[in-house]
């Protein structure tokens, strides 16, 4: 993914951060998403802090990731649907903002086992995609049904 960041700096001569603002986000309207790190000021402070596992609040709120492809996006749960949903529709052909249809339709074809091309797929569930993600002190995961539009959320499991 950095490799790719890069390639992509070097083609467009344009930072990744608005490079990515202008290409993806605005296109599907991902107004409270960016890549900018560090964070400016205001957004900084409308923003929370990472934590561990046993509560522990992250050393200076959150780290600052260079591989801003792989590790920088900073998103709302609105924003991320946005982007799932914008998935969903470019694989049925309903909208193209920023993929065509066939090549959303390559990365929701299995490449190998149980995954696309940057997205998780689950044989069970046709037309599932999904991606996870995890930096110090936050974790994220996206789970959606092309093909119905529906959100899919793991079966919780029960202990005995």
């Amino acid at each position: 993914m950095t490799i790719e960041q890069q390639l992509m700096m070097d083609v467009s001569r344009k930072q990744f951060p608005p490079l990515m603002k202008e290409s993806v986000l605005d296109k599907i309207g991902m107004s409270d998403s960016s890549y900018e790190q560090p964070l400016p000021a205001a957004r900084a402070a409308l923003t929370a802090g990472g934590a561990y596992g046993d509560g522990k609040a992250v050393r200076g709120k959150w780290h600052v990731y260079p591989e801003m492809a792989a590790a920088g996006l900073w998103t709302t749960p609105t924003d991320l649907a946005k982007f799932a949903i914008e998935i969903a529709l470019s694989r049925q052909g309903k909208s193209n903002k920023v993929l065509s249809q066939k090549t959303t339709e390559e990365m929701l074809t299995p490449q190998s086992k149980n995954f696309g091309i940057g997205f998780a797929l689950n044989k069970n569930h046709p037309g599932e995609f999904g991606h996870n993600g995890a930096d110090e002190g936050f974790q994220a995961l996206l789970v959606m049904n092309s093909d119905t539009g529906r959100q899919s959320w793991p079966t919780p499991t029960t202990g005995s």
